[in-house]
């Protein structure tokens, strides 16, 4: 089934300082959880793999850097969401610079044990750097981060 509608970018209500776009529907309701759906999305045209996220408000997707780069808005402006739940398994696709690296400070195995939304997300960090510099010293947090675990 696919939803399709108009909603603003806003502030997630809580500690997390997140720019998201709240779904208009029950999850529970319509994909039967209360939990995590992964689903795929097309914001103003652009596609994109994505995760509807529960909170106190209802499920919400968040507008991430991705997003943003793609559909430069800002917090109030409104943004058209076509959205349908993403029935194949997902995987986490690590560059093979970066295993290189991981693999040769010995923490692989640590950086593949985590969940996979935990890797997605150090990865999408690590590859959103503009420069190498900035690439470079996330790598370097990501292996004391995965030394210290």
């Amino acid at each position: 089934m696919v939803y399709e509608f108009d909603a603003e970018i806003k502030m997630l209500e809580g500690k997390m300082r997140w720019k998201v776009v709240y779904f208009p529907y029950s999850a529970k309701e319509v994909f039967h959880t209360n939990g995590r759906v992964p689903v795929q999305i097309v914001v103003d045209g652009h596609e994109f793999d994505h995760t509807l996220l529960p909170s106190k408000n209802g499920h919400y997707l968040v507008y991430n850097e991705f997003i943003r780069r793609a559909v430069p808005k800002e917090l109030g402006d409104q943004l058209h969401v076509v959205l349908r739940k993403s029935e194949e398994q997902r995987t986490v696709e690590l560059p093979d610079s970066i295993a290189q690296i991981l693999e040769e400070h010995e923490i692989l195995n640590v950086f593949q044990s985590q969940p996979d939304y935990i890797k997605r997300e150090q990865i999408n960090h690590i590859e959103l750097a503009k420069k190498d510099e900035t690439k470079n010293n996330r790598i370097l947090a990501l292996i004391r981060k995965l030394k210290d675990h």
